[in-house]
């Protein structure tokens, strides 16, 4: 027979009402802290299978819009992949204001959330949170601590391919359309970038990199064009901001990939919503959702040495942005 709410409330010897209280999340309940917390851990025990006391992961995108398109797409990716495991997913969008950070407390200190996957900018206070917490994570992000469980793309890599790639079509004048270079995640494209023109016999130059904090693909255009810096081609460091480059290119009469190519990297709904469509480098389906293989690892392993894991496999998806240099 399944365990009811009357079970527990009589397990526990407290009211069915305090119960139903707490496995309804009903909002401004008075039900103390400790009283939700044993109502949980009962259910919990008792094999209780109701959706709010089922086990739940947590992915929290961290200093970016909610409707960031370039995280968009790992979100849906990692629901299927919990939901295969049998957890649901909770999602959490968080700044580092005061507010939020008490938000993310509370939420790690109700013990529901089994694991936590931290993704986009994690800063220290939000990944101090976490830590103190207790609760098993795994940063799904560019992140510089030996002492945290990471899985990143190999973004290094990647920035030499996808600048080879314009090298192997031709181009010589490649530039770097890129975000903040304090940033970690560009830092490693910059260097990627840098060994592909190294590796080929082509000259670094630094007008060629060209960074703005926003993303904004439309804005690093018209800023080569302004300054007159000639190029035939520009690696974009994600696809935010080629599409955005795009659209200057395509404003000002320019021919994508005639006169300019663009290539980037990362599969978001950019690509294929594009006229063109972009062509871009991307870590397939499979490979990113090993993050949640690994989080399912941490939790089973508590006391294992945190690693850092590379994802590596990346895929071409054409598009209609890149072709063959014309410039002589």
């Amino acid at each position: 027979m399944p365990v009811t709410k009357k079970d527990i409330a009589d397990y526990l010897g407290i009211s069915r009402t305090a119960v139903s209280l707490v496995l309804n999340n009903t909002p401004n309940s008075t039900i103390s802290e400790e009283t939700r917390n044993n109502i949980l851990r009962a259910a919990k025990e008792l094999g209780y299978r109701d959706g709010e006391v089922s086990p739940k992961l947590c992915y929290i995108l961290c200093n970016r819009g909610q409707d960031d398109p370039l995280y968009a797409t790992d979100l849906h990716l990692i629901e299927n992949a919990a939901s295969r495991l049998d957890y649901r997913l909770l999602f959490m969008n968080l700044g580092s204001s005061n507010k939020d950070l008490f938000r993310l407390e509370k939420c790690l200190g109700n013990q529901e959330i089994a694991g936590v996957i931290l993704s986009g900018d994690v800063d220290e206070r939000i990944l101090d949170i976490v830590e103190k917490s207790g609760v098993p994570y795994v940063v799904f992000s560019s992140l510089e601590n030996e002492n945290v469980n990471v899985v990143e793309p190999d973004v290094e890599a990647i920035a030499r391919e996808c600048t080879r790639y314009l090298i192997e079509l031709g181009h010589r004048q490649i530039a770097l359309f890129s975000g903040r270079l304090d940033m970690l995640v560009h830092a490693k494209t910059l260097e990627g970038y840098r060994k592909a023109l190294e590796e080929a016999e082509i000259p670094f130059d630094k007008s060629l990199v060209q960074v703005s904090k926003d993303e904004d693909g439309f804005e690093l255009c018209c800023r080569m064009e302004a300054l007159d810096i000639p190029y035939t081609a520009a690696f974009c460091a994600n696809t935010l901001i080629q599409f955005g480059a795009l659209q200057w290119l395509k404003d000002q009469g320019i021919a994508v990939p005639a006169d300019k190519s663009l290539i980037g990297w990362g599969m978001t709904k950019l690509v294929r919503m594009s006229m063109p469509q972009l062509t871009t480098f991307y870590i397939p389906q499979e490979e990113k959702e090993s993050v949640v293989y690994r989080l399912q690892e941490v939790i089973d392993d508590k006391e294992a040495k945190p690693k850092k894991v590379y994802l590596t496999k990346v895929k071409l998806f054409e598009g209609g942005t890149a072709a063959p240099c014309r410039s002589v």
